[in-house]
């Protein structure tokens, strides 16, 4: 793809530099969504009388719209100016928030939260105006304070919500004060975040994204549905899915403008990194709903659990929280020290050693502090240089796109990890809609052998000979 418009070779010094901090206090409000709703969702799903496996589908629709929302807003942006997009998807995660703390069963909790995917698509965005305003290099550096302040953001919104959500009661206020927050960062990104320059030639490619979002939709309904309806019903889904998946590649690498270019996915320069981010998001939300489950549940009626309230549960994210926000802000520090594939290896070494460890032991909160710290460190270290690596090895054109990608890829893996932790707690049950601890550990241990897959890939990153 070719710009229709020229970049100017320095930013624009009234607008770019303050750029930085007001997209980092958009991601603190990020932050806080993504780690304030987690601690209210069983006790939501206490008042909607949902399942284990419903929580994790509530997280698993999520993820799904933020997969084929992330593209498509990412090449809008391309096209049209990335601060446009990002005032759209802000005001549709204010929509989703509000349906949220409005539901009243779980069809209506499911718009809420496929509308709130959305949220997905601000990071990204914001990543392309960045590289617009500020360059390349100070673009790449930038990547730190917003995975930074969206850290912290999660970590102060757990303990919050966690704080105020002991009382059951609280539950609906909370969601109300959550969905204020988008609202909160309107002004910002419509009056103070500047606009970017750059500007990608084409048109937008409906018809992939409407093969995938069919295809998507079914694969993973299929998926879902596994535990409760019979195969019959479920293999066709899953074929048909998969098949509208092939079709989608097909008409991505036919069409002149696709909407996910899978072109870059195979790239020599980039495909390590889109694999990494798959394996990292796969790891990062496909344990989330299920250990939130866990930590909630009780003792005395299920044999396992810590019976932990909202303010407990957001204590016991804070260390992984806390440890992310390390993770994310000494990263390039280390890689100044170290090659960044050591350091990257590393990183997915520490989430496999915590999920590890969780997995073989999970019955008292300090536990699940250790791992969430290994876990959550291992995790900054990779949401921080995985972005910064990818914005070196794109042409500049392409960063709304390329980043849109590896959100996506990121953003898929955590519905199909959602979807298939949903399906394991269905089927291993102690007994009806009640899961066994045994489904729990096998989770934990997969999202560690995910993350342990991930450290000889790192390992093996280079430097781009090439674009």
């Amino acid at each position: 793809m070719t710009a229709t418009a020229a970049r100017p070779s320095r930013p624009a010094p009234s607008a770019a530099p303050s750029a930085v901090p007001l997209l980092a206090l958009v991601e603190f409000a990020s932050g806080v969504l993504q780690g304030g709703f987690p601690i209210l969702l069983p006790r939501l799903g206490e008042h909607l009388d949902l399942r284990a496996s419903d929580l994790s589908l509530a997280l698993g629709v999520e993820f799904l719209v933020s997969g084929v929302a992330v593209p498509l807003t990412s090449r809008l942006g391309d096209l049209y100016g990335h601060r446009r997009l990002l005032r759209a998807t802000v005001l549709l995660t204010l929509l989703g928030f509000t349906v949220t703390a409005l539901a009243p069963d779980l069809p209506v909790l499911l718009a809420g939260r496929a509308l709130s995917g959305f949220l997905a698509c601000w990071l990204p965005l914001e990543f392309a105006v960045l590289r617009d305003r500020l360059g390349e290099e100070r673009g790449g550096r930038a990547v730190g304070p917003l995975v930074g302040a969206l850290t912290v953001g999660s970590t102060l919104g757990a303990l919050a919500v966690g704080g105020l959500g002991a009382d059951p009661a609280a539950t609906r206020p909370l969601l109300w004060a959550l969905a204020a927050l988008p609202l909160l960062a309107l002004p910002v990104v419509w009056r103070l975040v500047p606009e970017s320059e750059t500007r990608a030639a084409g048109r937008i490619d409906w018809a992939g994204a409407g093969l995938l979002s069919l295809g998507l939709t079914l694969l993973l309904a299929g998926l879902g549905a596994s535990g409760v309806l019979p195969a019959a019903v479920v293999l066709p889904l899953l074929v048909a899915g998969a098949l509208l998946l092939a079709l989608f590649v097909r008409q991505e690498l036919r069409a002149a403008e696709p909407m996910v270019d899978v072109r870059l996915l195979a790239r020599r320069a980039t495909a390590p990194v889109f694999g990494l981010s798959f394996l990292l998001g796969c790891a990062l939300y496909g344990a989330q709903g299920p250990t939130l489950a866990f930590q909630a549940a009780e003792p005395a009626e299920t044999g396992y659990g810590l019976g932990a309230v909202p303010l407990v549960l957001g204590l016991l994210v804070l260390p992984q929280t806390v440890a992310a926000t390390l993770g994310a802000v000494t990263a390039h520090r280390l890689v100044r020290r170290h090659d960044a594939p050591a350091v990257l290896g590393s990183g997915f070494a520490l989430c496999a050693a915590g999920y590890g460890a969780i997995a073989l032991g999970h019955a008292a909160a300090w536990q699940f502090v250790l791992g969430g710290a290994l876990a959550g460190y291992g995790a900054g270290l990779g949401l921080s240089l995985l972005p910064a690596l990818l914005m070196r090895r794109l042409p500049a054109d392409q960063t709304g796109i390329g980043t849109g990608v590896y959100n996506t890829l990121k953003s898929l893996a955590g519905a199909a990890a959602g979807v298939v932790a949903a399906a394991v707690l269905d089927h291993l049950v102690l007994r009806a809609e009640v899961p066994a601890e045994g489904a729990y550990t096998l989770v934990w241990t997969g999202c560690a052998v995910l993350c342990a897959l991930g450290v000889p890939v790192a390992l093996a990153l280079r430097a781009p000979r090439g674009r």
